[in-house]
């Protein structure tokens, strides 16, 4: 359910009014995502740790010359996608190499002192990377969609059809192509160094690389180990990373239903208050706000719901309560309109969230 919620504002909260950009993690649905939070405990910072690779699998890949790309390219590729993801707080620590070496080679270090580890480096999390298997490499030919002679085949049929008298060719559409499916063998391990607790998932998806439509040879090995690497992380982010997602809150320019006060005046205010967020300062947006509320002698429904965004972007959960409760009490369904009523929704999951996790 709360996932429909979340997706729901995602959709219906684009528009080109004037909002406040609200930022919240999203988790994996389900059990995965409860798992995940119990070993995040709310807890962000995280070193990203690429296993030394076990001396069958490095054997098998020496061939491909995969060994010597392994550790540099997953550690880069996995710290690059948990940085797009936008949650973890990313902490360099492979530029400590004693240290980082001994951590790549088993986890025994945070088994015997997770505490003094994680204080050491700086981090609530470990993020190992393992590759469990050689990887499989397979080379095929099959037929392509030339587009070239897609396109002129196309161009033909249209002029054919407008009655032009056009000479058709049997111009060959596909091509017999070189096609590489390689598939890695990555597993992703997030331990929370303080409580030991784990979770892991393994990625085992053959990563389709073609040759130029025609070419029969087999395409790179190498940029399919690279690319299949950075493909394998984002699988693993998915189900131990949750994203941080933004969603444009709207506000209020205008309240043609205040029950004293002067209208003029407290749409003005409202307006510049808007104007304070679109130039960056929320503190002069809410004087501008409070201005407005006390005016109308606190009937200002607009004036609350604006108030009760901005507190909720800066992060002061209680009293965007608060004035999401005064609103909400006030407002009937001509002002709690959709739109509002799941942004009330989404602002109730993520104070509990928040208030569960302790941050």
């Amino acid at each position: 359910m709360k996932k429909i919620i979340i997706n729901f504002l995602v959709i219906i909260f684009i528009s080109c009014g004037a909002s406040v950009p609200i930022k919240f993690p999203k988790f994996p649905e389900g059990t995965e995502g409860k798992k995940l939070r119990q070993v995040l405990e709310g807890k962000r910072k995280v070193g990203v740790v690429a296993k030394e690779l076990p001396p069958a699998v490095k054997r098998g890949i020496d061939r491909y010359g995969f060994a010597s790309e392994w550790q540099e390219t997953i550690r880069a590729a996995m710290k690059t996608t948990l940085e797009e993801y936008g949650y973890y707080i990313v902490v360099d620590i492979d530029s400590r190499s004693q240290r980082y070496n001994e951590l790549a080679r088993s986890q025994t270090g945070i088994t015997r002192n997770q505490q003094a580890l994680g204080q050491e480096l700086n981090v609530d999390h470990l993020f190992y990377v393992n590759m469990t298997a050689v990887p499989r490499v397979e080379c095929k030919i099959e037929l392509l969609q030339d587009p070239v002679a897609a396109a002129a085949a196309a161009l033909q049929l249209a002029m054919a059809a407008s009655g032009a008298d056009v000479k058709t060719d049997n111009t060959t559409i596909s091509r017999p192509t070189g096609v590489l499916y390689l598939t890695v063998f990555v597993e992703g391990t997030l331990v929370n160094v303080e409580t030991g607790r784990s979770i892991s998932y393994s990625v085992q998806e053959p990563y389709r690389l073609e040759n130029q439509v025609g070419n029969k040879q087999c395409p790179s090995e190498l940029v399919a180990f690279n690319e299949a690497l950075k493909n394998a992380t984002k699988k693993i982010a998915d189900r131990l990373s949750p994203r941080i997602v933004t969603v444009p809150i709207p506000l209020e320019e205008k309240d043609k239903e205040i029950e004293v006060g002067d209208k003029k005046t407290v749409e003005l205010l409202l307006q510049d208050g808007v104007k304070w967020i679109e130039a960056g300062d929320v503190e002069q947006a809410i004087k501008s706000w409070d201005a407005a509320l006390e005016e109308s002698g606190g009937t200002s429904k607009a004036a609350l719901w604006n108030l009760a965004v901005a507190k909720w972007y800066q992060g002061d959960l209680e009293k965007a309560q608060k004035y999401f409760d005064q609103v909400t009490k006030m407002g009937g369904t001509s002002f709690i309109d959709s739109k509002k009523r799941q942004a009330i929704a989404i602002f109730k999951i993520e104070k509990k969230r928040i208030e569960e996790e302790g941050e």
